[in-house]
């Protein structure tokens, strides 16, 4: 398993990176709901649909939360991108005995002060038409052995409308915890719900 190293300069330097290819790509970013602020550490899922997903969440801690980012990647992407590590990347080898050691990584993660962990259960990237695929095994995991009471949530939709470059809307939630079976339910919920926002939208 390869740890999170994280590393201020390299920190900084993504921060101002991904700023600069959010602003060259998309026409607008917007926000629409809220995530709650506190000390403690915070689980995040959303929609896997693209390259961009750990780099939109990093952008909305910078701009919300301000937390120490920890986001959990295939252990063959990071090790081709290592340079990940330094802001808080840590690898899952789906199918390995390390499997173990990347969940209880992440659980511990969450049981520190001050942490946001974002992991894509969906486990694979998929189309934004696809709609919400079943949750794979490990976020039950992740929750009990961590304890964490809420998961944020959030879903990101891209619209062209009449700009040249497309708008990126971050819909964004919590749910309070009650079992994996239910984060997965009010997940696809809040999903479908952001969709539907979406496509009331005009230019």
């Amino acid at each position: 398993m390869l740890p999170a190293r994280h590393h201020w300069f390299v920190d900084k330097f993504f921060d101002a990176y991904i700023r600069f290819l959010l602003n060259r790509h998309f026409s607008k970013i917007e926000v629409e709901g809220i995530w709650p602020v506190t000390d403690e550490s915070q689980l995040v899922i959303g929609n896997h649909v693209s390259w961009w997903d750990g780099f939109w969440v990093y952008y909305l801690n910078k701009k919300l939360l301000r937390k120490r980012f920890y986001v959990m990647m295939l252990k063959q992407q990071l090790e081709r991108n290592s340079i990940l590590s330094r802001i808080g990347a840590f690898s899952i080898d789906p199918g390995s005995r390390s499997v173990v050691k990347s969940l209880a990584y992440a659980s511990d993660k969450l049981k520190e002060a001050g942490n946001l962990l974002v992991i894509y259960p969906q486990g694979v990237i998929t189309s934004v038409y696809a709609g919400v695929p079943s949750f794979k095994k490990g976020l039950d995991h992740i929750i009990s052995k961590s304890g964490v009471k809420s998961v944020l949530f959030y879903v990101a939709l891209t619209d062209y409308f009449s700009q040249k470059k497309p708008v990126l809307t971050f819909y964004i939630g919590c749910c309070h915890v009650d079992g994996v079976a239910h984060v997965e339910d009010m997940y696809r919920e809040f999903y479908h719900a952001a969709v539907a926002r979406q496509a009331q939208r005009i230019s």
